[in-house]
């Protein structure tokens, strides 16, 4: 029997109809406000005014509306322009597959910016939402083709900087886990700045005398204004670093 109070899938006249868009827009919306658990098939459903029976004819379970938002966050950051360039600019007959074009930007930078650049994309797709980015990165299910996708820019300029195919790997699979690492970790504390200096300095003033003698003269010769710590300064940081391995590696 169908609760009086909510509508069916099916819409009246002149009613959007219910679509798999409208279903994780709004999922997103709950996952981005109140979190994960927030998020049941009952609860989408009256969001959306309709019964939760309906919902399935789109998305068959939570997994699949969880899958479906991973898409929804990374779809922006998946190489699409590159077929839109190689249609424009190529003639039909000799058209270049989507995945052989390279996009017009990434000719004109150096491997090293292009994959600062995707670094950045991906980082800014996982803390424009950070519920879901804790469920991405924590649940391989999540995973789907079009996350699996977001990694081409990262191989396109690995390739470039002439690494073989098991470096390329490599490679990419470290700074991955970097940034998943450092997404992690801001997701946790949601703000700008992280607070580190007080609780570090206390800590290495409890110590004995000699335990940690290097540790002790850095963090005595930075005092609480150099240890403040910044993730945007933090990430770039990082990624200088782990930029400058890879590029330490090319023959």
């Amino acid at each position: 029997m169908v609760n009086p109070g909510k509508r069916s899938g099916r819409p009246r006249a002149g009613e959007e109809r219910l679509s798999r868009e409208a279903i994780l827009t709004a999922a997103l919306r709950i996952v981005d406000d109140e979190g994960i658990d927030a998020l049941t098939m009952r609860r989408l459903a009256a969001t959306l005014q309709v019964n939760p029976m309906s919902l399935y004819h789109h998305l068959p379970n939570k997994s699949a509306v969880l899958a479906g938002l991973a898409e929804l966050v990374f779809a922006d950051l998946t190489p699409a322009e590159a077929a839109v360039s190689a249609e424009a600019a190529v003639p039909a007959e000799a058209a270049v597959p989507a995945e052989a074009a390279v996009p017009a930007e990434a000719a004109v930078m150096s491997w090293q910016e292009q994959l600062k650049e995707s670094a950045r994309a991906y980082r800014n797709g996982l803390r424009a939402h950070p519920n879901l980015a804790l469920q991405v990165l924590a649940d391989t299910s999540a995973v789907s083709g079009v996350v699996v996708a977001t990694m081409e820019p990262f191989y396109r300029a690995l390739d470039q900087a002439g690494l073989p195919p098991r470096e390329i790997f490599e490679a990419a699979n470290t700074l991955i886990d970097f940034i998943h690492g450092f997404s992690l970790g801001e997701a946790s504390v949601r703000a700008e700045t992280f607070e580190l200096a007080p609780d570090l300095i206390a800590r290495v003033n409890e110590l004995p005398p000699g335990k940690a003698p290097t540790l002790t003269r850095i963090v005595g010769e930075l005092g609480e204004t150099g240890l403040a710590y910044d993730f945007d300064s933090g990430f770039e940081s990082g990624l200088a670093t782990v930029t400058a391995g890879i590029a330490a590696r090319q023959r």
